[in-house]
């Protein structure tokens, strides 16, 4: 590398640490990147001829790890009140609720509350707009980022997108919006926007809140493929698609552009069956499941007695005062229901985290990719426990069930474990 020339992207997607968030593509001053969609994951490509090394993209990637801890510090050490958890990093308060409109919680993933809140936000002119995520009109599969500026936005908005998804294309139009807007996204996207609006004025001054999804996994398009064979439905007849709908937890649901029901699915059952083999490699070395630089984080809490719920039920980790007063306003305003939930109640809900974020989980991968040879994320985390021998097999025998995932020829063996219509 030459004297005063910067490091691009290039490099990281090459040790394969790209998180496809694809805010990078967008943040470019130059228009250098551009962005390759994939079945197994969406990746950054440098144009070197064009590129003048100013080194943002690098700045701002998520991929090659990012300081957790330091950068909640400074984000909300300073709040009144504000304490830290290993788990979940720095939180004020934590609670579970749902929205007040049983359309929105009976078709949401989780309660609803992301969807209702937004809205309340919207309609009290707080925000502007937010940048949130739902399907394209001519591809219920593909999710595409956009801002919504509407009820009806957000509405198209709701439920959860489990497959890898990008921003590259919404960020220009968040640097270009006029007004105040809010980001949901999942953990990487969180992280590359706060470190893009540190280094640009405009997203500074415009997105007012960050708002983060639980995350332990985002599944590849294979994945996709995968249920289209297995329920023998073909792509083209589908009008409408949800990973989870009809209540809490719910069904993968397939509707045909008549409005029939042509499959549903519970969620338990497809899921636990078939994830393993479909999961985005670089969500194995994710030391983030809460979102920890959101000023509010949401998902599930599936542990009693919450998970007797059988309509939707939201729980949340807040950060901010100002946001923890616009969330209360929104309660008192009958846009949703809120309960305090105590933190540690939050964090057992979502085991994985603990295991796979900050663990032995991700710790054995981490060691098994040094071994032969390749980089990991840098992380300032502080993990906990030694792998043992049997979390190596894991790592073998995931790598092993990802290889199958990707190969149409293989299946079958899939099929085998997947017992979601038997």
């Amino acid at each position: 590398m030459l004297d005063g020339m910067r490091r691009n992207v290039s490099e990281i997607v090459k040790d394969g640490l790209c998180t496809s968030c694809g805010i990078c593509q967008g943040a470019c001053p130059h228009s250098c990147i551009t962005f390759h969609y994939g079945k197994e994951r969406n990746t950054s490509y440098v144009d070197e001829a064009k590129c003048t090394h100013c080194g943002l993209c690098n700045e701002i990637c998520p991929g090659k790890g990012i300081k957790l801890v330091e950068k909640g510090k400074n984000l909300f050490e300073k709040e009144d009140g504000a304490g830290y958890n290993k788990s979940c990093g720095y939180y004020l308060n934590s609670y579970t609720g749902y929205s007040n409109d049983e359309d929105i919680r009976y078709h949401s993933a989780s309660g609803g509350m992301v969807t209702s809140f937004l809205i309340y936000l919207l309609e009290q002119k707080i925000i502007d707009g937010a940048l949130v995520v739902g399907y394209k009109e001519e591809n219920p599969f593909e999710p595409e980022p956009f801002i919504a500026t509407s009820k009806s936005d957000l509405l198209r908005s709701r439920g959860s997108k489990y497959l890898v998804l990008s921003y590259d294309k919404a960020i220009q139009q968040v640097i270009d919006f006029k007004g105040k807007l809010a980001v949901v996204g999942l953990p990487c996207h969180i992280q590359g926007m706060r470190n893009l609006a540190e280094k640009n004025k405009k997203v500074r001054d415009c997105v007012v809140g960050y708002f983060s999804i639980y995350c332990s996994l985002n599944k590849t398009k294979h994945s996709m493929d995968y249920y289209l064979d297995k329920y023998n439905i073909n792509r083209n007849d589908v009008g409408y698609f949800s990973f989870r709908d009809d209540g809490c937890l719910g069904y993968m649901k397939f509707v045909d552009k008549g409005g029939e029901i042509m499959k549903k699915i519970p969620y338990l059952s497809f899921w636990f069956g078939t994830h393993s083999f479909f999961q985005n490699k670089r969500c194995l070395l994710c030391a983030d499941h809460f979102g920890e630089l959101a000023d509010i984080s949401f998902g599930d809490i599936n542990t009693p007695p919450y998970n007797q719920d059988k309509i939707g039920i939201s729980s949340m980790v807040i950060r901010s005062n100002m946001w923890n007063q616009h969330l209360m306003a929104a309660y008192k305003a009958g846009y949703v229901t809120i309960s305090p939930c105590a933190i540690n109640d939050v964090i057992k809900s979502q085991g994985y985290s603990r295991i796979f974020k900050k663990g032995k989980g991700i710790l054995s991968y981490m060691k098994v990719r040094k071994i032969v040879g390749l980089k990991n994320p840098e992380y300032d985390v502080e993990f906990e426990g030694v792998p043992t021998i049997k979390n190596y097999i894991q790592v073998i025998f995931k790598y092993l069930m990802l290889s199958i995932g990707a190969n149409r020829c293989f299946w079958f063996i899939i099929k085998m474990f997947d017992k979601s219509d038997r």
